[in-house]
């Protein structure tokens, strides 16, 4: 039964084909629509996978985000991350109240990158306007902010503050 309703459950949101560099041209399952009720060890392995996404795209990520002067490709779920993962995220990543903290640790080694490209996106939303984004982004920005601005993080840093405050100058529609 559950191959029966996956398909229709693709069909039914938005008929999302993803295109991703790894899933092109393949026929996939999309991830939980819901951040799975995991405990505390899942959502650890899921934050590890998270950073090593990071550390793996972001160099990439940075070049094209200057080069292009937009976003281009599919990568939003990795620099803005939510406690729900994307339809199209081929790894599945979210954060919780409890694991955000950990991107700002000082064992996180992808938060300098982390932080240039939010920084540089910021930038470009600040000199640009929304339509540096796709509008299917938009609402994880929204949620994005929301997030990040309401969890209860010690140690979040001032570079994080004046992204929020810059991308929450636009207004996002939380679709």
């Amino acid at each position: 039964l559950a191959q029966v309703l996956r398909p229709a459950r693709m069909v039914l949101f938005a008929g999302l084909q993803c295109a991703s560099p790894m899933t092109r041209g393949k026929a996939q399952s999309l991830p939980p629509l819901r951040r799975p009720q995991g405990s505390a060890r899942r959502d650890q392995e899921v934050l590890r996978s998270l950073v090593q996404q990071q550390k793996r795209s972001f160099p990439g990520i940075l070049k094209r985000l200057k080069k292009e002067q937009r976003k281009t490709g599919h990568w939003i779920w990795w620099a803005c991350p939510t406690t729900m993962p994307g339809n199209c995220d081929p790894i599945g990543s979210y954060v919780t109240a409890d694991t955000a903290g950990m991107l700002f640790s000082d064992d996180h080694v992808a938060e300098d990158l982390w932080k240039q490209v939010l920084e540089t996106l910021a930038d470009l939303l600040e000199e640009k306007g929304m339509s540096v984004l796709p509008r299917i982004d938009h609402g994880r920005v929204h949620h994005f902010v929301k997030f990040w601005k309401d969890v209860d993080v010690r140690n979040k840093p001032s570079w994080m503050m004046a992204v929020l405050d810059k991308f929450d100058k636009f207004e996002w529609p939380p679709r």
